[in-house]
């Protein structure tokens, strides 16, 4: 199928590109490309993706999280629902969260295939997550300087569902009792400065090099190879 050949083609290329920081600083390679993120908006735009720009039109964070589940949940259905996305054929929506939230781009081959991929750069072998998690369904793009190369992964592949609820958990904790302690030092607050604390979850990995070397695990190939699965199935399964 078209689009499964297509999508096979870009995440071949995206998987092969060196390594990018992820801001708007110099790269780790000899190129002019300023940023993780831009080096994979040149790669979406040479196979042949167009920049959707939809201006006062463009959706929210919650519409764009209800089409990636949608496409995402339609995998494991009969028949697909119906996202109703606005997304032209073959376009892609850099950002459409904002810039602190995830993913870093959307893109749409055709009817209800909204696929969403999230950026990642470290200098060493392992990405840190913010306080958004690891998402299920997205496709998450690690380049390291160390290693100069790229890997990529789906959330579902890195973290559990049963992990991630127990993290949620512990960051719901965290709030209240950030909120008791911010409330005592407002009580002591002698010099009228607002002193407060605020708690940013940050998810890494440990246990040494076996589990947080995203290069040399045991499963990476797996992993890659179970991208271009997840690629397949959504296609199958929403058309």
């Amino acid at each position: 199928m078209e689009h499964i050949q297509r999508l096979r083609l870009l995440f071949k290329d995206l998987l092969a590109m060196p390594y990018y920081k992820n801001c708007a600083a110099a790269s780790g390679a000899v190129h002019n490309i300023a940023s993780h993120e831009q080096a994979v908006e040149i790669l979406l735009q040479q196979h042949s993706f167009t920049k959707w720009a939809p201006g006062t039109a463009k959706p929210n964070s919650e519409t764009i999280w209800k089409w990636l589940n949608i496409t995402y949940e339609n995998m494991g259905k009969e028949a697909p629902v119906l996202n109703n996305n606005t997304m032209p054929d073959y376009s892609y929506l850099a950002q459409p969260c904002g810039t602190h939230d995830s993913p870093d781009f959307i893109i749409k081959t055709t009817g209800n295939i909204i696929i969403g991929i999230e950026c990642k750069s470290a200098d060493g072998y392992s990405p840190m997550y913010n306080s958004g998690g690891i998402k299920q369904n997205l496709i998450y793009l690690f380049c390291s300087n160390k290693s100069n190369a790229t890997t990529m992964f789906c959330g579902k592949d890195v973290c559990s569902v049963d992990q991630q609820q127990l993290i949620n958990e512990l960051i719901e904790k965290q709030r209240i009792l950030e909120g008791e302690y911010n409330g005592k030092l407002k009580q002591i607050d002698i010099h009228q400065r607002g002193i407060s604390y605020y708690t940013r979850p940050m998810i890494q990995q440990s246990g040494g090099n076996k589990y947080t070397n995203y290069f040399t695990h045991p499963e990476r190939g797996q992993c890659e190879e179970n991208v271009y699965t997840y690629l397949e199935t959504i296609v199958e399964k929403n058309i």
